[in-house]
């Protein structure tokens, strides 16, 4: 019942139940089935109040060939990358990365919070590092960070570009228009080699390694769910 509104996994929850470390109500847990109301029952773990939350937030460094979407009939997707159990809780990625993008994706069942952070008025910086096949140049970096209009006639909104190498640098952007980094680099006759999203907001990868997921924490689900 645990795994089930997404407090424990399955394997938390029978771990801590194993180890007595969880009580409701005042009596301790024996078997991962117990019934329990979330929003009525006092839930401790090792003596400490465990608040329910309506919504779940969670943070995926994302391989490549994986997808972001909730199913796919060919590929893995960000949502398989989770334990079973939590497939139950109805998340859902909060924008999408190509296939052969890596880094931070986030996947909630907030609905309301994932449209507001994918709004354009809201501006939502996202910021990525990246490699190009060639040398870009200073004349480059301000052409895309001014803004080019693109061959099917969209014009991309201001970007900032922080140089790490003569093929690699950082780049941080307000909209997300369909690949368009490869785009905009594209226009430039350059190409983009490797991709990595390391922050949303100001909610970053750290050093979480690919394939592997963690919840947000507090400040990180204010930060998310503010906007």
């Amino acid at each position: 019942m645990f795994s089930e509104i997404g407090m424990f996994t399955r394997r938390e929850t029978a771990d801590r139940i194993r180890r007595k470390l969880i009580t409701v109500n005042g009596v301790t847990v024996k078997k991962p089935d117990e019934k329990v109301n979330p929003e009525k029952d006092e839930i401790r773990l090792n003596g400490e109040v465990v608040k329910y939350k309506k919504y779940a937030y969670i943070l995926v460094n994302k391989p490549n060939g994986v997808v972001s979407a909730t199913e796919d009939g060919r590929d893995k997707t960000v949502v398989d990358l989770l334990p079973p159990e939590m497939k139950k809780l109805g998340l859902f990625p909060c924008g999408r990365l190509d296939k052969d993008t890596v880094g931070l994706v986030i996947l909630t069942n907030d609905g309301v919070s994932a449209h507001n952070n994918l709004s354009p008025k809201r501006h939502v910086e996202k910021k990525y590092y990246f490699e190009t096949a060639d040398e870009y140049f200073d004349e480059d970096i301000t052409a895309i960070e001014n803004g080019l209009t693109l061959a099917d006639g969209y014009t991309t909104k201001p970007c900032k570009i922080e140089r790490e190498g003569k093929n690699s640098g950082y780049i941080t952007l307000t909209e997300g228009k369909y690949h368009e980094i490869k785009r905009l680099f594209g226009a430039r006759k350059n190409k983009i080699t490797y991709l990595k999203r390391i922050s949303f907001s100001k909610i970053t990868l750290g050093d979480l390694k690919e394939g592997d997921w963690r919840y947000l924490t507090d400040d990180e689900e204010f930060i998310f769910t503010n906007k």
